[in-house]
């Protein structure tokens, strides 16, 4: 209810007493709980986050991992509001409170399923440079903020599967076999 509401006016129009009117209850049972806005906010993205589904782990392949992946943060960014998170993002800004439960709710879970598809692409051979993992994160993050945050125009599964094949593959594959050049003309590897 309080991310419903978040998505509806922003982090910095929304009000205890907002909260309280959409939960037909009163501020002092909301002050109880969570001593400010901010607590009330990190409460309600701590238990959303608790919801996100996981990372299938059964893919045989790199391209079947990183289509799990697209799919899963796909849904998630169909699912939340967007305004929502954008607000989020610029409030963060402000609040370290804030700034470090988007950061463990929203980004930390992500960031460890790329590094979880990355290192399962090494463990098949399929890549070699766990430094992969933050190149995959920022590729998928960003094309995620761009459909759900910028231009609002989604992302069904033909657009996620040619992200997939023509940008994210290329790119990892490129970034691998640079970094494996790098290593052995560097002299270390």
């Amino acid at each position: 209810m309080t991310l419903q509401l978040l998505g509806e006016v922003g982090y910095g129009e929304l009000t205890i007493d907002a909260v309280a009117a959409k939960a037909g209850s009163s501020k002092t049972t909301i002050y109880r709980r969570w001593p400010d806005k901010s607590a009330l906010v990190c409460a309600a993205l701590i238990n959303a986050s608790q919801r996100h589904p996981e990372l299938p782990s059964g893919a045989r392949t790199l391209r079947e991992d990183l289509l799990s992946l697209v799919g899963l943060m796909a849904k998630l960014g169909a699912t939340e509001d967007p305004g929502a998170f954008a607000s989020l993002l610029v409030a963060a800004q402000r609040d370290p409170s804030l700034a470090d439960v988007v950061r463990i709710a929203a980004v930390e879970p992500r960031r460890r399923d790329c590094r979880d598809v990355i290192q399962r692409a090494i463990g098949r051979g399929e890549l070699r440079d766990p430094a992969l993992a933050t190149t995959l994160f920022e590729l998928v993050m960003g094309q995620i903020m761009v459909r759900y945050v910028l231009a609002a125009d989604g992302f069904n599964e033909q657009d996620q599967v040619a992200f997939v094949d023509h940008t994210v593959i290329p790119a990892l594959k490129a970034q691998d076999t640079q970094a494996e050049t790098e290593g052995i003309s560097g002299g270390h590897h």
